[in-house]
C-alpha cells in the first residue's frame, strides 16, 4: 500500500494539498501516475522544511543579536544615566539620591550582564548595522526601569502576603499605566510632593476612559490638557489611583528602597461633586417590571430590590446558599477574609428564586458567578444598559435598587439600627457591642420581622 497523505486526485490529476499556518495550500501535480506523484510530494514536504528550519536559524540569529545590543546598551545608558542625574540632584533630593545609589549598586549584578556573557559565550557576534538604533530615548528611562522591577515585586507581595483579590491587582495596574505616563510627560522627574500634587491636578484634567482610545494616551500631556468638551475622570476615580500610588511607595519604604512617599501629605479630592444615586420612584419600578426585559435580568433588578444586595454580591450567588428560608451570602473582603451575613427571603422573591434554582445552568443563580472585577464591570454595564432603555436618568442605575432598600428600611420598618444596618452589610468594625460583646451574632427573628414589613409588590 502507498501513503498518500497530502494527496488528492482530481479526475486523473494527483494534486498536493496540505494546510499550512491555517492556510490550505494546493500544488497540481499534473499526472496520474500515483508512484511518481509520492515522489514529488516528498520533494515539495522537504523543501517546504527546508525553508522552514533556514528561517528558524536566521529569526534566532537575529534574535540574539538584538538581545546582545539590547543589554548592552541598556547597561551603558543606565550607566551613563545614572552619573548624569546625580551630577544634576541637590542634597535635598533623598529620595531619588538613595534609589538611583541603590541601583548603581546592583547594576553589576544585574541579569543583563549574565545575559551577555553567556550569549557571547555562545560565539553570537553583535551586528551594529542590522539594527536601527532610536533616534531619542525614552525620558527617565532609568527610573521607569527600577519602578517597573519594583512595580512587579509589589504585586507579588500583594498576592502573596497580603491576600487581595485579583480586582485590586487589576486596579493597581491600571493606576501603574497612568503614573508611568506621567512620568513620561516630564524630563528628569523627581519623586516629591510637589509633582504628585501636580499629577493629582492633571488627573482632573483627563477624560476618562483616557487608555482605551489611541487619540488620548498617544499624545503629550500638554495637548491633552488643552482638549475641551470631554467629560473627565471622576473625583473618587482619581482619589483611588493616588491611593495605589501611595501604597506602592509605602511598599518601596518597606523595602527601603526609598525613604520617604512623596504621597504622605496629600489631600484627597472632594467627592461631593460626583453625581448623586438616585432611588427609583414608585412608577419607575412599574415600568421597570413590567418591561419586555428578559427574564434574568429581570430576576436580578427584583431581588437587587428586595435585598439590596451589591451586584457582584448577587453574582456571587450560588444555588447552595439558598436553604431555610435564607440567602446565606459570603464575599471575600480585600484582605481575603471572609464575611459573611444572612438574609431572610422575602415572599416576593421565593417563585424569583426557585426559577432561578430551576433554569440556571450551573452552579450558580445568574449566569456563571463571574466575580472577577471585569466581569463584574461588564454584567454591570449590560444591566445598566438596559435600565436606561426604560429610565434615561443619569443618575439612577442597578445601584438604585439598594438605595430603594435602604429606604425601605427606614421609612417602613420598625427594626432597630444595628437590624438595619447588618441587612446592608455595612461594617461592624467600630461595634463593640456587637464584635466584641455579642461576638458577631444576631438575633434571626428580628431579620425576619423587619424583612416581612418591606411593602414592594412587585
Amino acid at each position: 500500500m502507498y501513503n498518500t497523505k497530502y494527496l488528492q486526485k482530481r479526475g486523473n490529476i494527483y494534486y498536493f494539498v496540505k494546510r499550512i499556518n491555517g492556510k490550505i495550500v494546493k500544488i497540481s501535480l499534473k499526472s496520474s501516475d500515483l508512484k511518481h506523484c509520492i515522489q514529488l510530494r516528498d520533494r515539495i514536504l522537504k523543501t517546504m522544511d527546508d525553508k522552514e528550519k533556514i528561517k528558524q536559524l536566521e529569526e534566532q540569529n537575529l534574535r540574539l543579536i538584538k538581545l546582545v545590543e539590547y543589554y548592552q546598551k541598556t547597561v551603558k545608558i543606565r550607566l551613563d544615566g545614572y552619573q548624569q542625574r546625580l551630577a544634576d540632584l541637590q542634597p535635598e533630593h533623598k529620595t531619588e539620591l538613595f534609589l538611583i545609589n541603590r541601583a548603581m549598586d546592583k547594576l553589576t549584578t544585574l541579569k543583563e550582564l549574565e545575559a551577555i556573557k553567556t550569549i557571547k559565550n555562545g560565539n553570537v557576534e553583535s551586528n551594529e548595522n542590522r539594527l536601527i538604533q532610536p533616534k531619542n530615548e525614552v525620558k527617565n528611562f532609568q527610573l521607569l526601569n527600577e519602578l517597573d522591577k519594583h512595580f512587579n515585586n509589589f504585586l507579588e507581595y500583594q498576592k502573596k502576603y497580603k491576600k487581595v483579590t485579583e480586582s485590586s491587582i487589576v486596579s493597581y495596574k491600571a493606576s501603574y499605566h497612568y503614573l508611568k505616563y506621567f512620568i513620561k510627560q516630564e524630563e528628569n522627574f523627581i519623586l516629591n510632593f510637589k509633582n504628585f500634587k501636580q499629577i493629582q491636578h492633571h488627573f482632573t484634567k483627563l477624560p476618562q476612559h483616557f487608555f482605551k482610545y489611541k487619540k488620548y494616551y498617544s499624545k503629550p500631556l500638554e495637548k491633552i490638557l488643552k482638549l475641551k468638551n470631554i467629560k473627565p475622570l471622576a473625583n473618587k476615580t482619581i482619589n483611588g489611583h493616588m491611593n495605589n500610588f501611595k501604597t506602592f511607595f509605602d511598599f518601596l519604604i518597606y523595602e527601603e528602597i526609598i525613604e520617604n512617599n512623596p504621597l504622605a501629605n496629600i489631600k484627597p479630592l472632594p467627592e461631593s461633586d460626583e453625581i448623586k444615586r438616585l432611588e427609583y420612584t414608585k412608577a419607575e419600578l412599574e415600568n421597570i417590571f413590567n418591561s419586555n426585559i428578559e427574564k434574568e435580568y429581570k430576576n436580578m433588578y427584583k431581588i437587587a430590590l428586595y435585598t439590596g444586595f451589591r451586584l457582584e454580591e448577587i453574582l456571587s450567588l450560588k444555588k447552595k446558599d439558598i436553604k431555610d428560608n435564607f440567602i446565606h451570602l459570603t464575599l471575600k473582603s480585600s484582605n481575603n477574609k471572609n464575611h459573611e451575613r444572612i438574609m431572610p427571603i422575602h415572599h416576593n422573591i421565593i417563585k424569583t428564586i426557585n426559577y432561578q434554582k430551576r433554569t440556571n445552568k450551573g452552579s450558580y443563580l445568574f449566569f456563571n458567578g463571574n466575580i472577577n472585577g471585569n466581569e463584574v464591570k461588564n454584567v454591570g454595564k449590560r444591566l445598566n444598559r438596559k435600565l436606561k432603555n426604560i429610565i434615561p436618568a443619569t443618575n439612577k442605575t442597578f445601584h438604585s435598587f439598594r438605595k430603594n432598600f435602604a429606604q425601605e428600611l427606614e421609612l417602613n420598618t420598625t427594626a432597630e439600627e444595628k437590624i438595619k444596618k447588618y441587612l446592608l452589610g455595612h461594617s461592624f468594625n467600630k461595634d463593640v457591642t456587637h464584635t466584641v460583646y455579642n461576638r458577631g451574632k444576631i438575633n434571626t427573628e428580628k431579620l425576619i420581622e423587619c424583612i416581612n414589613q418591606i411593602t414592594f409588590d412587585y
